[in-house]
């Protein structure tokens, strides 16, 4: 395997005019760039929303309409309600692939977990309207997503960092995301009850890219509107975590080899880990057996 370059964002932070975004990481802990930076077209988005959609109703057997939302009622997770999570969605196709390589994406998720970072979680949501017998503001929790390391936390060094491509419009009446602004220079957990006053919403036209902090006090709104709020997420995390969902060696290398930056892939997929490869090495007088080297 060939070695991989360091990455270098200085030349994408200068072309695509990151410098503000990357103050508000540092400051805010949350940046949400318009889909005017990202340079892509509405049709990017939709193939992305669309092929959501596709896996939601395979997994499920229900029918997700963007006006109408889900055929019909089911289940959620404990604490949580009025929207699915399907995970590992790298293996559902190429334009899952294409969130992870977008040079906007690569240059502020390097700029949080430096140069050789990886992925965490491949996740998408689809969140319909919260029924009237959940009487809470928020349907998600508020938390961070670096909870699994001890605080305090170093704020300039985060562990964990996340992605959210909107592929809806992304209102607090929609069910957006709710952040805490500077929360993550805290270093800590919320204390319960702590963040939902504090909060305000992630509030971004569908095909924009909202990016925050591990450390970052977050949760979401409930969603007092009709149909759908769809969303790709990413948890990323630095070289030394093991990935929450663990793709090594998994991903096929024809979708790798077609990506626009199979190089930086392979490193989010930890496929430049030579220090974790297991070589078969023969025992000496013992016919069939091997030891690791």
């Amino acid at each position: 395997m060939q070695s991989e370059r360091p990455i270098n964002i200085e030349q994408t932070v200068s072309e695509y005019g990151l410098a503000d975004h990357i103050a508000e990481l540092d400051e805010i802990g949350l940046t949400i760039v318009p889909q005017s930076t990202l340079r892509l077209d509405d049709s990017w988005f939709d193939e992305l929303r669309d092929a959501i959609l596709r896996v939601g109703e395979e997994r499920t057997g229900v029918h997700f309409d963007l006006v109408t939302g889900p055929s019909c009622e089911f289940g959620a997770r404990p604490g949580e309600i009025g929207h699915i999570i399907l995970s590992h969605m790298l293996y559902e196709g190429q334009v899952f692939e294409k969130v992870l390589t977008h040079p906007v994406k690569k240059a502020l998720m390097t700029h949080m977990l430096g140069e050789d970072h990886r992925l965490a979680v491949s996740d998408a949501w689809i969140k319909w309207q919260t029924p009237e017998t959940w009487l809470e503001e928020s349907t998600t929790g508020f938390h961070v997503d670096q909870s699994m390391v001890p605080p305090p936390w170093h704020w300039r060094v985060p562990h964990i960092a996340n992605m959210n491509w909107a592929l809806t419009d992304y209102t607090r009446e929609d069910g957006a995301l709710a952040y805490v602004p500077g929360s993550h220079r805290k270093e800590r957990l919320p204390e319960p009850g702590e963040a939902l006053p504090l909060s305000v919403p992630a509030e971004a036209p569908r095909g924009s890219l909202i990016m925050f902090h591990g450390g970052l006090w977050h949760g979401a709104y409930r969603k007092t509107t009709p149909g759908l709020r769809v969303t790709m997420l990413g948890q990323h995390c630095r070289s030394y975590m093991l990935p929450f969902q663990d793709f090594k060696g998994r991903v096929a290398d024809e979708m790798i080899e077609a990506s626009e930056d199979p190089g930086y892939l392979r490193s989010l997929l930890r496929e430049n880990e030579r220090q974790l490869r297991v070589d078969p090495v023969e025992v000496p007088g013992i016919p069939g057996t091997s030891v690791s080297g």
